[in-house]
């Protein structure tokens, strides 16, 4: 975690195979996969879950390409008084 301004940031990042760009917020629907994935294990609801969550506090979310993989990044709006530590 981090903080950016008046928002703290938290990073999720894998070196997967990443999410194409055409299809990153496509992935936030509820029940969407991706063609590679469908074979696999999983309903696709992880990231539409992510994304209600961050909605009910204020969050903001962004998926970044990192060759290889993918970060998923929340922002929160940081609380008066709150933060000590964080860089």
């Amino acid at each position: 975690m981090r903080r950016q301004g008046d928002r703290i940031l938290a990073e999720v990042a894998d070196n997967g195979p990443g999410i194409p760009a055409q299809e990153r917020e496509k992935v936030f629907q509820r029940l969407y996969r991706l063609d590679s994935s469908r074979t696999t294990p999983g309903s696709g609801l992880g990231l539409s879950l992510v994304r209600a969550i961050a909605d009910l506090h204020g969050a903001t979310i962004a998926l970044e390409d990192r060759r290889p993989g993918l970060a998923v990044i929340v922002g929160f709006p940081r609380a008066e008084g709150t933060g000590p530590g964080l860089k």
